[in-house]
């Protein structure tokens, strides 16, 4: 139930774990090996300039590819041992584009996962490749071009970005599965990434691979456990001049309908876009819509503290990582009237996120109304690949409140050992000052992790805008989890994670303390089972909770079943908890899942249901829906749109999609992109 304490943020110097690359009939004579996982040093690649770009058809010819250098090997994301199949990668570039060639090696090119076919999707869940690079060189400014063997694309520029094309460029991919795997190309343009200037430089890169029917990840070069610092170098590429566009990218939308609660309905709004220099981005709204915008939704369970649902809003996730704090969580601005979010590099070694959201006529509780404004700042400096300091600061003003919060925030890697501090303190109209203070280490290596966290927080310490969900204790937790990958036999996969917490109130008396335990397993034909037990004392109601869960496939979103079941005593009540999940998708376009949850807490129950359908007309238009069932009430909306691609983008909407109880409105939205200057 408590698991990790969620005043915990993870090191900074973790490395992506996402995903898929060249048949050994196209190589070339010299081949570039990754180093091994002991190696203490960066491998280095020379920068090769193309005079003639190939084509991106998904054919690897060496005709195309001559003198680009190849890269063999891979290596587990998570214990560093070498990948079961081959994988081979090239690359090279000209004045304009990027350009990556994929073979990758398969016993059963039939079971090759390819799901998704449109432009900047979600490819994790498909066998597919990810080209990191980090054109500053300095393992701060790491950005994700993925794709699989259908083309499917999917972008994660550094600091985040909003989901629309006109501001993520056009990197474009083709791929196709072969008698011995699956193979792609892949044009990736300079402008879309941000550059610290015309010249030769060292560039940091790496591939990763991810193999969805085992669900494990693979590195060309391994950078878990403290070695970030061994991430390889492509050297003496001549990079462009930064591409700085001056212009002022506008995203404006307005929508019109009918609503049974308050007849007509009409709205409009404006998003922007703008550099302000070649290394910092500007970001506005006015006036967004959230009302038409799908919530995340929380599933059932007993907690005795406050969760939060994913945030979903385009404006919050511009440069969302660079805002990345415990004082900050954009949930808490439920709506505004105008925002700023400014986000960039500052240096080689410097980051920074600014957001400020202004509402004038906002309801704040029950009984605060008027000019509501919300802050957060972050400053984030990384003197070397294991170093990181952090810096934040947030401000909520209401009426008759003001709120301010400022943090602290130091990390440091040894190899396999990390430590770190974070000091944090509020000032609040209501509740005055408080502080809290967090020291922690952590250790892993081939699969074994642990951890130690100690903390005390201040009764009154309140950061209103961020993600606190207890105060006033002093304590520590300790963790120690494991995981095995085998490639042969009955087992794919197994392991465990050990948690105990033990926290008292911060001016003394006992508060909680927790053990928790699971183990858990992937049979090789993707069968998953996992089992838990949990023992609490919570300011004396002592609960405890025994929980088992059985899947299959693991790891396809696309086709699964799954059973949870949970029982015990909560809070000194009976507890049962079942839940059951499923999807499957007919054919390549049509994907339906759905979830049923039924809780017992005491002599009471209660349950939620939902069931979600999209039909993939192309790979821009799509019609879909969900519908939610909580206890009598049902909640749903079905929509047509016309998005990802350039231009305006269309949605037509029938119900409210968050609202609890169905009404039948009708919504049509337009967004219509276009530039000044």
């Amino acid at each position: 139930m408590y698991g990790i304490s969620p005043h915990r943020e993870p090191f900074a110097n973790s490395a992506p774990v996402q995903s898929p690359v060249l048949s050994r009939r196209h190589l070339a004579p010299v081949v570039f090996f990754a180093s091994s996982y002991a190696s203490a040093q960066a491998p280095t690649y020379p920068g090769v300039r193309l005079a003639t770009p190939p084509t991106i058809d998904g054919k690897v010819e060496e005709s195309e590819w001559s003198g680009a250098p190849i890269l063999s090997g891979m290596f587990d994301t998570e214990n560093g041992t070498p990948a079961p199949h081959g994988a081979v990668f090239r690359m090279a570039y000209d004045e304009k584009y990027i350009y990556i060639a994929a073979v990758l090696a398969d016993p059963d090119p039939k079971a090759i996962r390819a799901i998704e076919f449109r432009t900047n999707v979600d490819v994790s869940d498909d066998d597919s490749v990810e080209f990191s690079i980090d054109p500053t060189n300095s393992l701060g400014e790491s950005n994700g071009f993925s794709f699989n063997s259908r083309g499917a694309t999917n972008v994660r520029l550094a600091g985040g970005r909003a989901a629309k094309r006109e501001w993520l460029g056009d990197f474009i991919s083709k791929g196709r599965i072969t008698a011995n795997g699956w193979e792609a190309e892949a044009r990736i343009p300079w402008s879309v990434l941000r550059l610290p200037g015309k010249g030769k430089r060292d560039v940091r890169f790496n591939f990763y691979r991810y193999a969805p029917r085992t669900n494990r990840a693979f590195a060309h070069v391994f950078t878990n456990n403290g070695r970030q610092a061994d991430t390889p170098f492509w050297k003496d590429v001549e990079l462009p001049a930064p591409t700085v566009d001056r212009s002022i990218k506008l995203l404006p939308y307005l929508y019109g309908g009918y609503d049974p609660e308050s007849g007509t309905v009409a709205n409009a709004g404006l998003d922007l876009k703008t550099p302000l220099t070649d290394q910092i981005q500007l970001v506005g709204s006015i006036n967004p819509d959230f009302r038409n915008i799908e919530n995340q939704i929380l599933s059932l369970d007993f907690s005795r503290f406050e969760r939060l649902a994913g945030e979903v809003r385009p404006f919050f996730l511009e440069g969302r990582s660079y805002l990345n704090t415990v004082l900050f969580a954009s949930q808490r601005i439920q709506s505004f009237d105008a925002g700023v979010n400014m986000y960039g590099r500052l240096s080689d070694k410097t980051n920074f996120g600014i957001l400020n959201a202004f509402d004038a006529d906002a309801q704040y509780g029950k009984s605060r109304k008027g000019i509501v404004n919300n802050f957060a700042g972050v400053v984030n400096h990384k003197p070397d690949p294991n170093t990181n300091y952090r810096v934040a600061a947030t401000s909520l003003t209401v009426p008759g409140l003001e709120n301010e919060a400022a943090s602290f925030r130091f990390t440091k890697n040894f190899g396999p050992v990390g430590v770190g501090l974070q000091s944090s303190g509020t000032n609040d109209t209501l509740l005055g000052r408080g502080a809290s203070h967090n020291l922690f280490a952590s250790y892993e290596k081939q699969g074994l992790g642990g951890f130690v966290d100690a903390y005390r927080v201040d009764p009154n310490y309140a950061p209103r805008l961020g993600y606190v969900p207890e105060r006033d204790l002093k304590g520590a937790e300790a963790g120690l989890y494991y995981n095995r990958n085998y490639n042969k036999g009955v087992l794919n996969d197994w392991g465990t994670f050990n948690n105990y917490t033990v926290f008292h109130r911060a001016g003394g008396g006992f508060y909680r303390r927790n053990a928790y335990s699971e183990i858990y397993g992937t049979f090789r034909n993707q069968l998953g089972i996992s089992f838990s037990g949990e023992a609490s004392d919570f300011e004396g109601s002592r609960d405890w909770l025994t929980s088992f869960g059985i899947g299959y496939p693991r790891g396809n979103p696309y086709r699964n079943v799954s059973f949870s079941y949970s029982q015990g005593r909560q809070a000194g009540f009976r507890y049962e908890i079942s839940s059951l999940q499923g999807a499957y998708r007919f054919g390549n376009r049509f994907q339906i899942s759905a979830s049923s949850q039924v809780l017992r807490f005491g002599d009471e129950y209660s349950d939620q249901s939902i069931l979600s359908a999209n039909y993939d007309i192309d790979s821009y238009r799509s019609v879909g829906g969900r519908f939610v069932k909580t206890g009598s009430e049902i909640g749903g909306y079905a929509s047509f749109r016309q998005a990802g691609n350039k231009g305006i983008e269309y949605f037509l909407l029938f119900g409210a999609p968050n609202a609890q109880k169905f009404r039948p409105s009708i919504i049509l939205k337009l967004t219509i992109p276009f530039q000044i200057g």
